[in-house]
C-alpha cells in the first residue's frame, strides 16, 4: 500500500568544498544538512555534485536520512537528479534500515514564496 508523509525541513548547512572553473561550466560539491519536521522527523546529510554555466544547471546527489517515517523509526538514501528537465528524487533500493527496512518510492520537494521548504514523501514498506 502507498503511503505519503509530509514534512518540512531546514537547510541546517551549505558548504561548498571545492569548485572548478575549467571550460566555461562551473564544477562544486556541496556539503549540507537539515532537519525535518513533521511526518517525517528527523536529519539527513547530503553530498552533491552541481554544474552550471551561463545557459543550464544541473546536479546530483545522495542524501542519507536519519528519520522517523510517520513513527517508524531509521535510515535510508534518495538519490537527487536534476536539471533543465526536472528535479528527481528516487529511495536508492535496499538502502532502508531500521524500522524502514524494504523501503521504496520517491520524494517531491516544494519551496514557497517566502522561502520554505516542503517536502512529501510517497512511499511503500512491507508489512510488519
Amino acid at each position: 500500500m502507498t503511503s505519503t508523509a509530509t514534512a518540512t525541513f531546514e537547510l541546517d548547512k551549505w558548504e561548498p568544498q571545492a569548485q572548478d572553473e575549467t571550460g566555461g561550466t562551473e564544477f562544486a560539491r556541496v556539503a549540507i544538512a537539515k532537519t525535518f519536521t513533521g511526518a517525517v522527523e528527523g536529519a539527513s546529510t547530503v553530498e552533491m555534485l552541481t554544474a552550471s554555466n551561463p545557459t543550464s544547471r544541473a546536479y546530483v546527489a545522495f542524501e542519507r536520512l536519519s528519520v522517523s517515517v510517520d513513527g517508524r523509526k531509521g535510515s535510508f538514501v534518495l538519490r537527487h537528479t536534476a536539471g533543465d528537465e526536472g528535479l528527481s528524487l528516487l529511495i536508492l533500493a535496499g538502502s532502508g534500515s531500521g524500522e524502514l527496512t524494504g523501503i521504496s518510492g520517491s520524494a517531491a520537494i516544494t519551496q514557497d514564496e517566502a522561502g520554505n521548504h516542503t517536502f512529501t514523501l510517497t512511499y511503500e514498506l512491507p508489512a510488519v
